[in-house]
């Protein structure tokens, strides 16, 4: 407790010290400060941590600044075999990004006389299928030609829609259309190639649909890419929920409202993450304050020598700052390579 009223007392304006409380319970050990190599480390120690925890019969409770650190995080909790809920969805952002191209696609297969579903895989397969055009983004890196020749696609769709009526679909309009662009043309044959495969009634066609499917898409074109988002779908499924005595929650420190553990594990604890740099430090400090007295009894505060640039907020990838809010705690970080007791 008081490890975490340092906090407030050095970033929170407004602390006006800590309450005088009788205590029923003996006071719990100090919060354990430790850096780790990398982010991968991290999962395994909170894996390991988790795995000591529940052979006790004892609850823990991983928070972390957001949810992008949840899926590797799960990703080693289930390589542990450790029961684990979330309320957040556990697949990587790379395999939800290929799983939403799949779905926007497969929904206008379904439907395609909606010209809404229509114009969004259009879309979506001008930005990564078969009939990709660059310049998306329009951004510096793009040259002015690239972009130039961006616009005009996207020009000619929103023609096409403005032809789209009570009576015709957007995908009647694209099929019927006698003077296409390049791009539209190869965009629909890629379309009716799906709609074909989908359709027929010829068993050796429709064998030919999923192979349609990820190379039109353009997110599964390496069957190791395909083979990595089933694997993590299936796992994601089959994965063992907690029953019984103790139990492996991840939560982000601001949902994690009147959740309690015997073990409580904070990650992310650098500089450019905790503090959010665009959030108020103040409001950072008080989370971060709420977050440590979850705790009932044992605290693993980690913060990690490097981080994936998706996930942190600053530059710094490497030799990254722990946070403020640890440095006012008074204690320095136990460097942790592959030996560490957890207890």
């Amino acid at each position: 407790m008081n490890d975490a009223s340092a906090v407030l007392k050095t970033f929170y304006s407004e602390w006006t010290g800590p309450y005088e409380l009788e205590y029923h319970v003996q006071n719990g050990e100090l919060p354990r400060i430790w850096q780790l190599p990398s982010e991968i480390k991290e999962a395994h120690w909170v894996a390991r941590i988790a795995r000591d925890a529940v052979s006790k019969k004892k609850s823990v409770l991983v928070l972390a600044p957001k949810k992008d650190f949840f899926p590797l995080i799960s990703d080693k909790l289930n390589s542990y075999g450790i029961p684990h809920v979330s309320p957040v969805n556990l697949l990587s952002e790379e395999t939800n990004k290929r799983l939403n191209v799949i779905r926007r696609v497969l929904d206008w297969v379904k439907n395609p006389d909606s010209s809404f579903a229509t114009r969004v895989v259009a879309e979506t397969l001008i930005d990564n299928g078969t009939a990709r055009v660059a310049g998306a983004r329009k951004d510096k890196r793009c040259k002015p030609e690239t972009i130039e020749k961006r616009r005009q696609v996207e020009t000619e769709i929103a023609q096409l829609w403005e032809k789209v009526d009570k009576k015709t679909t957007l995908w009647e309009v694209i099929r019927s259309e006698k003077f296409l662009s390049e791009p539209l043309q190869l965009l629909r044959e890629s379309m009716c190639g799906l709609s074909e495969t989908y359709d027929s009634r010829e068993e050796h066609m429709r064998e030919g649909f999923a192979k349609h499917l990820a190379v039109t898409s353009g997110v599964w074109k390496q069957p190791e890419t395909l083979a990595k988002d089933m694997c993590s779908v299936i796992d994601l499924l089959n994965a063992p929920k907690p029953t019984g005595f103790g139990g492996i929650q991840l939560m982000t420190m601001k949902k994690a409202k009147g959740l309690e553990a015997d073990v409580v594990v904070m990650v992310g604890l650098e500089d450019d993450i905790m503090p959010n740099p665009i959030s108020d430090q103040e409001e950072e400090a008080r989370l971060f304050y709420v977050s440590m007295t979850r705790a009932k009894e044992k605290l693993y505060l980690f913060h990690s020598y490097k981080r994936p640039r998706k996930v942190s907020f600053g530059s710094d990838l490497t030799d990254k700052k722990r946070s403020r809010f640890l440095d006012a705690l008074g204690r320095d970080s136990k460097y942790i390579r592959d030996r560490a007791k957890t207890e």
